[in-house]
């Protein structure tokens, strides 16, 4: 009577097999898997970039960086952590129109009254390659500042879900070399982009007041919208990331994300300003970053979506920024 089987032999070499066809399908799949994310990062950056200009046609400018009625200007730089974002007034045309109604105004974006809001995952603002979008970032509530940080106690924290994208206020360009009595945080060295004309009571973008500020509008980009950026990702967050990696320092232990973390919340100019020298991919604290290999999505003013690679000069980022600065040429 014959056995029926197979030889060790034969096991091993379909084993080997197998493993081969795993090895070469595997990455294939993942490929195919990162550019349906970054197809659809791509329509989330559109879809921004629609509020937007639907927002400039009903409202005659851009969303304001801050809003809401709990503080009033002059503004400390403490309070730009707390207002309204720039994201909320677009959220009617994003299909949010019920989640823009439940905001309480009367109290900043970080309070108790508007946490359910802060918590609320919005598709949009979510770019699908940066992992689990109900991941909680967390911030100091408004007058909690100066707590040491071994008391900070979960009363002192505000919990809140990220955006992927953000407007950046602009790019700081430092002259080259810096003379010694130069002060490197003067707003002289920053290119303002589209999203308005900040007025501060002395000419540092970092301790200083904000007096005043007026919503960009498309008539001040002299550059023409498609040569001007207005929104880019910024991934990663709560986690400060530098070259791919948590910013883990000893100051920083945890590589808590220094800006602010969450989509209803806004920012400092501080850091809303792309700073000198930082490439794309490589801070997302001061700078766009995507999780996307060799490049990061930016929404145009004009309503385009670019692929921008992570081996682009500085120069390019600077004209990209700049809404008067002889635009990126063609």
């Amino acid at each position: 009577m014959r056995r029926i089987g197979i030889t060790m032999v034969e096991l091993l070499v379909s084993i080997g097999v197998v493993a081969i066809v795993i090895g070469i399908a595997l990455p294939a799949i993942q490929s195919a898997r990162e550019s349906a994310r970054r197809m659809q990062c791509q329509n989330n950056t559109r879809q921004l970039l629609v509020a937007i200009q639907s927002h400039h046609t009903t409202h005659g400018a851009l969303p304001s960086f801050y809003n809401g009625s709990a503080l009033n200007y002059p503004l400390q730089e403490w309070d730009l952590f707390h207002m309204h974002s720039w994201r909320v007034p677009l959220l009617p045309y994003i299909e949010q129109t019920p989640l823009k109604e439940q905001i309480a105004w009367d109290f900043l974006a970080t309070a108790p009254e508007n946490s359910a809001i802060a918590q609320t995952v919005v598709p949009t603002f979510i770019c699908p390659s940066g992992g689990d979008a109900t991941t909680m970032g967390w911030g100091l509530k408004h007058g909690s500042i100066g707590i040491p940080e071994d008391d900070i106690a979960e009363q002192d924290r505000y919990h809140v879900v990220r955006s992927d994208y953000d407007a950046m206020a602009g790019i700081e360009v430092l002259p080259d070399p810096l003379a010694p009595n130069v002060n490197a945080n003067s707003v002289e060295y920053v290119r303002w982009g589209i999203w308005g004309w900040p007025v501060f009571d002395t000419p540092t973008t970092t301790g200083s007041r904000l007096l005043r500020y007026r919503q960009g509008r498309f008539r001040d980009v002299r550059d023409g919208l498609s040569h001007t950026i207005a929104v880019v990702e910024r991934a990663g967050k709560p986690t400060d990331i530098l070259n791919g990696r948590p910013n883990v320092t000893s100051g920083n232990p945890n590589a808590d994300y220094p800006g602010q973390v969450g989509w209803s919340a806004s920012n400092t100019f501080i850091w809303s300003i792309h700073a000198n020298g930082v490439g794309v991919n490589e801070s997302n604290s001061v700078g766009m970053f995507s999780f996307h290999s060799g490049g990061a999505n930016i929404g145009i003013a004009d309503g385009s979506v670019r692929f921008l690679s992570d081996s682009s000069d500085f120069e390019t980022l600077t004209k990209l920024y700049g809404r008067s600065d002889g635009g990126l040429p063609e």
